[in-house]
């Protein structure tokens, strides 16, 4: 058995201390969970790949959640072979930076179409972590991974998308990437077309946005050294899906 852990500092050492094998998942929490379902369902997917015990229970994460009233807020959840790791953070985005939009950049780095732990949410973060930082250093919010074929992945901590004349692309999992809650939604709800993209479908593009649960959906008002003033689109997804989780 796993000790759930919350506001304590307190772990069990095991592998996912020593070699980061883990998982977790990141929820947003209005006045209840959104896509908890979801998130737990991904999460136990992941245990299962790792092979590190048995899967997580639904109720369990509510018990937690009810009794310590955790609302407004993002829930980390990180599970190992020995330790469930619950943590309370701030979501970040305000208003302004919707309206601003964020900028966007290639990494050098490839995401491999052939890891397993491309289409996980393993807690080995420390690619996308170094990747984004040096992202943010030189003025840029997020960083695109591309494949090994060149074709598009994801972001460090979004999924991509792309809306050119009235259709929106995402690329497909096949190209080494994590599917994301909000991604998963919105190809659920409007016809987003999965295919394999390149650096030029993104530069012709009319419109970039990525998605994550607690960002939800961001505009990408500068990719590279483009200045995107287009927002249609993405403004009307955004807006829908607001109304859907009832922000």
């Amino acid at each position: 058995m796993r000790d759930i852990i919350f506001n304590d500092n307190k772990i069990n050492l095991d592998s996912g201390y020593f070699f980061g094998r883990g998982v977790f998942e990141t929820i947003l929490i209005k006045d209840k969970p959104i896509f908890l379902n979801e998130h737990i369902s991904r999460l136990n997917e992941g245990i299962k790949i790792l092979n590190i015990g048995e899967k997580v229970n639904q109720e369990d994460i509510l018990k937690i959640i009810n009794k310590y009233d955790i609302k407004y807020c993002g829930l980390k959840i990180v599970v190992t072979e020995r330790n469930i790791v619950l943590e309370k953070r701030d979501i970040p985005y305000k208003a302004e930076d919707y309206l601003k939009g964020f900028a966007l950049k290639i990494s050098n780095l490839n995401r491999s179409s052939k890891s397993k732990i491309s289409y996980i949410k393993s807690i080995n973060y420390l690619e996308n972590i170094l990747e984004r930082e040096e992202a943010l250093k030189n003025g840029y919010n997020e960083v695109l991974f591309l494949n090994e074929n060149g074709y598009l992945s994801e972001g460090s901590m979004s999924n991509i998308f792309i809306v050119k004349g009235e259709k929106v692309y995402t690329p497909s999992i096949k190209c080494g990437l994590l599917p994301g809650i909000v991604r998963n939604f919105l190809i659920r709800e409007y016809k987003i077309i999965e295919k394999e993209l390149t650096i030029e479908d993104v530069m012709m593009a009319d419109e970039i946005f990525i998605t994550n649960s607690l960002l939800g959906i961001m505009g990408i008002s500068k990719f590279e050294n483009k200045i995107l003033t287009e927002n249609k689109t993405t403004t009307m997804l955004r807006k829908e899906y607001e109304a859907r989780i009832e922000i």
